[in-house]
């Protein structure tokens, strides 16, 4: 089978007992069928431990209450692995972050940022979004019950497009008279009204318009700078950012379940509570950050934009592309507003936010409804 990748993927090695931000703490650990067939096998003190951690194995999960693993040791590594090996421990733990998906005639592979490791690995390689094929064994079961194949190709066509448009205009120096968040601002905004138009036509099952869509030409029937200043793009409203660091996405556990970003979140809060507006356009002219915001929102349409093969929820999923993007750049401005900021300091943002913003529907609900709500009734005319 075909193994589609980025080209850095295979770079990726766990920090283990020197990670800053493990991953043992902070999440539920589901346990698939397998992992409970293999650990209740397990005798001794550690096969007790395993029966308490599992409620007598009802549950098939370890940490609910998303605090840290019983089994992470004070070395910070895993009892289990050190006791019985990495192929002993949930599928969960030996995969992340890397996740896969099946597509029936290849799979993809995606390391995930929302690990302090390979967000550093993402921002060492930034711009090299790349994949890469090789042949290979999956390692996940099919995901999708979709079988239009000239359907997915279409979609990874126009996912390349996107990543492709996406790094060259957050990659670009200044030009004209156009200023740096005016210009990614304007093809965010495209980007979005691309993708609802995506939408639209699936919806209508007409093959024939589908392929019709592309990106470039749909930029170059609108012309430039037709959207500048709606909330769909870059940077987004305050009264957006307000209510996004109001939603779901902070709750009073946050505090003591990731406390990192219980105080990113306090700090923007305050930090926008300020208006600044005047703040935020510097840090969005700061071409190195425009970069790596670029390269986050490629990224990320790498990982979630083949959802749609199953979904069909084009408008959904570069909606919240959009707003992550946004909340990073968010907590980068802040953070740049009181200390020089880093590469290492982005890695930390990046893994913070991803962790609870990527991984629970309900958040990115509560998100996407904000997005909407927050959207003009109708999109301006050519020329308004």
């Amino acid at each position: 089978m075909k193994i589609r990748e980025i080209s850095w993927t295979g770079e990726f090695s766990c920090l283990c007992g020197d990670c800053p931000q493990t991953c043992c703490r902070g999440w539920v650990i589901p346990l698939e069928e397998r992992d409970c067939a293999r650990l209740k096998k397990t005798k001794g003190k550690l096969g007790l431990s395993l029966f308490f951690a599992t409620a007598g194995w009802t549950r098939a999960k370890f940490n609910t209450d998303s605090g840290r693993c019983p089994f992470h040791d004070a070395d910070g590594l895993c009892r289990i692995q050190k006791e019985k090996g990495h192929e002993y421990i949930p599928w969960t733990c030996q995969s992340y972050p890397r996740f896969y998906r099946n597509y029936g005639y290849f799979e993809e592979t995606c390391v995930d940022i929302s690990c302090i490791g390979a967000a550093r690995l993402f921002l060492a390689h930034l711009g090299e979004l790349d994949i890469i094929e090789s042949e290979g064994d999956p390692k996940t079961r099919v995901c999708t019950t979709n079988e239009d194949r000239p359907y997915i190709e279409f979609l990874l066509t126009q996912r390349k497009e996107i990543m492709d448009m996406t790094a060259t205009v957050f990659g670009e120096a200044p030009i004209e008279d156009i200023s740096v968040p005016e210009r990614c601002g304007r093809f965010v905004d495209e980007l979005f009204a691309f993708a609802a138009k995506l939408q639209a036509v699936s919806s209508k099952g007409n093959e024939e318009m589908l392929k019709g869509l592309d990106l470039l030409k749909e930029i170059e029937k609108d012309g430039p700078g037709k959207y500048s200043g709606t909330p769909y793009g870059f940077p987004l409203p305050a009264g957006v950012f307000g209510e996004l660091l109001s939603s779901s996405l902070c709750h009073i556990r946050l505090k003591t379940v990731d406390p990192k970003l219980y105080e990113m979140i306090s700090r923007a809060k305050e930090y926008m509570s300020r208006q600044n507006a005047d703040a935020l356009m510097k840090a969005a002219s700061d071409m190195h950050l425009i970069k790596i915001l670029g390269a986050y929102l490629s990224y990320y349409i790498y990982q979630y934009f083949l959802r749609t093969y199953e979904t069909y929820s084009f408008r959904r999923q570069m909606a919240l592309g959009i707003i992550h993007m946004n909340m990073i750049f968010l907590f980068a401005a802040e953070t740049a507003g009181r200390e020089t900021l880093t590469d290492e300091t982005v890695a930390g943002i990046i893994s913070h936010y991803n962790r609870r913003a990527y991984f629970n529907e309900f958040i990115l609900d509560d998100m996407y409804r904000i997005y909407e709500n927050n959207l003009p009734k109708a999109r301006p005319e050519k020329g308004g």
